[in-house]
């Protein structure tokens, strides 16, 4: 079971290792209604976030708790869920391209990047104090850079360096063309970018508020500063493939997740570290979708 204190500094349980504000790793869930993962069908569904680790086998045991609560709340035949944790990206996308899920549970910048090819629809969004990250800040150490342009070709470590599109323009809201302005290298850890400034591997890191007060504690970190901090980002998003998942389906999922974690979910979902589903936050999703398309941002440089 995952350690309830959120101030530890390892798991316990199956997804060990640094706490999830200090390690990001992909997960993804594939679960799917009467057969194997090879036949998939509407009622399948996908996880992918940044902030939990861990090892597929060992993980197995809590997937199926969350699979068996699912089938509960939305009324599926009991043992017709199957699931399994996988860790990469290029996974992710494979499980979407193979299996077609009917649902998934995906960090914001990879719902805007396959909200319009994939027919996404918001449902709700996750609350959880260790999967989401609310601000994000540029960090670095050195005192003579104040801005973000004093980060011209200089190297930033970050998570999103593959999602360079939602790093410019949501995450620097339009304020600096991040593959251009700097050298982006992909990082799934938090605390290894941060080490990276702290050793000169690295000249910024990326990392969240509490990311930043954890590195900040480590030997040398009092220098680590934030010269560019975001506005609010949107959580995790539940959302729905509109293709594959009826209108119906996606309202009766809906109602079935916002009751999913009171009651007889609760244990499953605190281990998951999901405090509850809640309705999305339509503003800050569609502020964000505007940045994302380009259709906001102040686009100057700081």
């Amino acid at each position: 079971m995952f350690s309830s204190c959120r101030r530890c500094v390892r798991f316990e349980g199956p997804f060990r290792g640094l706490r999830p504000v200090l390690r990001s790793l992909g997960l993804i869930l594939g679960l799917g209604l009467g057969g194997s993962l090879a036949q998939a069908g509407p009622s399948d569904f996908a996880i992918y976030t940044l902030r939990l680790g861990g090892e597929p086998e060992a993980a197995q045991p809590y997937i199926d708790r969350m699979a068996a609560e699912i089938e509960k709340a939305a009324g599926w035949a009991k043992g017709s869920a199957k699931g399994r944790f996988l860790t990469s990206r290029k996974e992710v996308q494979s499980f979407l391209d193979a299996q077609k899920p009917g649902f998934g549970i995906l960090e914001p910048w990879l719902y805007f990047e396959l909200r319009q090819s994939q027919k996404l629809e918001l449902l709700v969004q996750v609350d959880s104090a260790d999967l989401n990250s609310p601000r994000l800040h540029v960090v670095v150490k050195d005192p003579a850079w104040k801005t973000l342009a004093d980060l011209k070709d200089k190297k930033l470590w970050t998570h999103l360096a593959d999602s360079p599109a939602y790093l410019s323009r949501v995450v620097l809201d339009g304020k600096q063309p991040a593959q251009q302005h700097f050298q982006l290298k992909q990082v799934g850890s938090a605390i290894k970018a941060a080490r990276a400034v702290l050793r000169g591997e690295a000249d910024a890191a990326l990392l969240d508020d509490e990311q930043l007060a954890m590195a900040q504690k480590l030997d040398g970190g009092a220098a680590l500063r934030a010269v560019y901090s975001s506005v609010p980002q949107p959580s995790v998003a539940v959302v729905a493939f509109g293709a594959v998942l009826p209108a119906d389906k996606q309202a009766a999922l809906r109602k079935a997740l916002l009751n999913l974690c009171a009651g007889a979910g609760a244990a499953t979902c605190t281990e998951m570290h999901i405090r509850t589903f809640v309705a999305p936050n339509n503003t800050l999703f569609q502020e964000a979708q505007r940045r994302f398309d380009g259709t906001a941002g102040t686009g100057k440089g700081k």
